[in-house]
């Protein structure tokens, strides 16, 4: 019987990345709703998409869980040159990197958050600066996390002995 118990409460995380944050570069409203704030930057427009570059640096503000890890996803514009710059998230340097995309491309870079920075947060400071030259043409910032959902073992079943819902693990399908 306790075989039978521990399948039936066996718990298999179910990874499945969620987009928990958006926020549109060069995009008034979503800037605004983001507490964007910058130095020597610009935006403007690319095949009708706004963008926002900096010489300096610019910084947003993203909802995050507070449980998990988190992956900064940044979708620059190709230049005619490579493009350096810096990832900083709660004032701590995460990444620094050279971006070489043709012009008129786009790309999606993913800079994994190390979990000390994050843990028990709902929101992060995301700054993107530029190191010797501006920064890549920024089109949108995401964070993602991955959500993992406890499922039961396979379907409802009849138990020979009872189980209360108090011995069943938090998390665990009901």
């Amino acid at each position: 019987m306790a075989a039978a118990a521990a399948f039936y409460l066996a718990r298999e995380p179910n990874n499945d990345r969620r987009i928990v944050d958006t926020v549109t570069a060069g995009n008034f409203e979503s800037e605004a709703a983001h507490g964007y704030a910058g130095h020597d930057d610009s935006a403007g427009v690319v095949n009708d998409t706004s963008f926002r570059q900096a010489r300096g640096w610019m910084r947003y503000a993203l909802t995050t869980f507070d449980d998990t890890e988190v992956t900064v996803a940044l979708t620059f514009i190709g230049a005619s040159a490579p493009l350096n710059y810096d990832v900083v998230v709660e004032d701590s340097l995460i990444a620094s990197r050279s971006f070489d995309v043709p012009s008129g491309t786009s790309k999606v870079v993913e800079v994994i958050v190390p979990f000390s920075l994050t843990k028990g947060r709902t929101n992060i400071a995301v700054t993107i600066r530029g190191r010797g030259g501006p920064t890549p043409a920024l089109r949108e910032l995401r964070t993602i996390q991955d959500h993992y959902e406890l499922l039961r073992a396979g379907p409802a079943i009849d138990l020979p002995f009872a189980v209360s819902p108090s011995q069943i693990p938090f998390g665990v399908a009901r």
